[in-house]
């Protein structure tokens, strides 16, 4: 049984399981320890004024009641000067103390995610968790049969929701209909996605330079990275999400790209499509616009509207990547041909061909919404960035028009009604970010609240799941969103409390 004290009502032989900080802020860097001496008992009292305790790991003189005698406690942890690379550290459980860690090992990351032995002990290794492509549903060849295909899973999905059974563990259990469930927490992917990010920023940065001085662009390392993406959005789709959105370079071109290929292998994990095919359209994603890297920087600067023929100059860039794309003989057509139609739309006012209805394809049309929902969510220089909600509502006006119904029906549900980032208000007054989504109960996502109710800064934030329909403080009434709100709200700074 665990029970908060205050600091000052600690004991030796009581076993702490939380601190009212964040671990790394204090001496005891691992999580979780016994009270074996008095100054343990006075650095605790002089950093922290509530502490978690466990009853039951704690000794027995701090047991509340007679019950059997709980295992030995675990002997405290010993101190180490960098328990990232400790193989017996355990993933951490409080959120905001997960995003500083990780920004803390930021600079090195992307050198350690070179090596052979894992980042971090706890991550997941390639694979673990996911679904062999034989054991999908199977992905039909005609275009007809993928319309069949998607409307068959909306009417599973939409069972499944109706389903009082299907709330059960946050609704992240294993389902017969959805063939990637979520089989590892958001913290412990966030660790293994961590490195795979890097690695994925560092492989576009070649990428672009390459492209930048004529010379042919090596997409080998491109290649095994998005394996690793896909791998990880398929244990958990949150992590990669986290990561493309709070992790910004402020680059667009560089963002874009990380962003489009995160989205098409989420959209695509959604759809249920096959390991091979997620990993084909993350690698699409990654290379929509490698096309304007040919174009002119003052053109691309450009913040007063284009004139036709800028436009017309414009819109060359996708026959340009397509040119960069040929040059290479180990890519994919599939690849080629999803670059080359992700600006094509279904009323025919797309380019480069004006392709119309199914001439696109579902995979051209997936591309078409994820470019554009990534155009719309990132800052231009132009225009500034709309919130993923204000995104979503844009392309539920282009239904039927630019893009079909049930792929636009689709991605809305795949995103979400708040997805992970997103500013909420709460009843209680408090400003929150949402930190993971309920994939069944949609408006109870989990939350790490940012503000108090006064709107003053939280040092120590801490996330709340409001599946679990907690109660607000002082109040007979469970906590609920009252709305979701734009970035940079009651002014918050994203590089405060995330990884920006």
């Amino acid at each position: 049984m665990k029970e908060f004290l205050a600091a000052a009502e600690l004991e030796l032989g009581m076993f702490v399981a939380e601190l009212d900080r964040p671990w790394l802020e204090t001496p005891f860097l691992m999580q979780g320890f016994l009270i074996e001496s008095e100054q343990q008992l006075a650095q605790l009292r002089g950093l922290c004024r509530i502490v978690l305790i466990d009853r039951e790991r704690s000794e027995s003189r701090h047991l509340r009641a007679k019950v059997v005698a709980p295992n030995p406690p675990e002997p405290a942890p010993k101190p180490t000067e960098r328990p990232l690379t400790m193989v017996s550290q355990a993933a951490p459980t409080d959120f905001f103390q997960l995003l500083k860690l990780l920004k803390a090992y930021d600079g090195g990351a992307s050198e350690a995610s070179r090596g052979e032995a894992p980042l971090f002990a706890w991550s997941v290794s390639r694979g673990v968790g996911s679904v062999a492509a034989d054991e999908c549903e199977p992905e039909p060849a005609s275009q007809a049969g993928v319309w069949a295909w998607l409307r068959a899973r909306a009417r599973k999905l939409r069972r499944r929701e109706a389903s009082p059974e299907a709330a059960r563990e946050g609704g992240e259990g294993i389902d017969a209909d959805q063939p990637y469930p979520i089989e590892v927490p958001l913290e412990q992917e966030l660790l293994a996605a961590a490195p795979i990010h890097a690695e994925a920023m560092l492989a576009v940065t070649d990428i672009l330079r390459d492209i930048e001085r004529q010379v042919p662009p090596d997409l080998g390392r491109a290649r095994d990275v998005v394996q690793d993406m896909m791998h990880s959005v398929t244990r958990h789709p949150d992590a990669l999400l986290w990561l493309t959105r709070l992790k910004r370079t402020d680059r667009y071109t560089y963002d874009h790209a990380l962003d489009c290929s995160t989205y098409m292998m989420v959209f695509a994990r959604h759809l249920g499509l096959p390991q091979d095919r997620i990993a084909t359209l993350g690698m699409a994603g990654m290379l929509f616009d490698i096309g304007k890297l040919r174009l002119s920087s003052r053109l691309l600067a450009k913040t007063a509207a284009l004139t036709p023929l800028e436009y017309d100059l414009f819109k060359t860039h996708v026959d340009s990547a397509v040119q960069i794309l040929l040059a290479d003989a180990s890519i994919e057509d599939a690849v080629v041909e999803v670059v080359a139609r992700h600006h094509e739309r279904l009323d025919g006012s797309g380019y480069p061909h004006g392709l119309s209805g199914e001439a696109i394809g579902v995979f051209g049309e997936m591309a078409g919404i994820v470019d554009t929902f990534c155009a719309m969510t990132r800052h231009r220089s132009w225009r500034r960035a709309v919130s993923s909600q204000q995104g979503l509502e844009a392309l539920i006006g282009l239904r039927d028009e630019r893009f079909s119904a049930g792929l636009i029906d689709q991605f809305v549900q795949c995103i979400g009604i708040y997805p992970a980032g997103t500013l909420v208000e709460l009843n209680s007054g408090e400003v929150a970010v949402v930190v993971a989504q309920n994939r069944i109960r949609r408006l109870k996502p989990r939350v790490m609240v940012l503000l108090a109710n006064d709107h003053s800064p939280n040092a120590n934030p801490h996330t709340i799941d409001l599946l679990y329909d907690p109660l607000v403080p002082g109040r007979d009434e469970a906590y609920r969103i009252v709305r979701s709100l734009p970035e940079r709200a009651f002014g918050i700074d994203p590089a405060q409390f995330y990884l920006a």
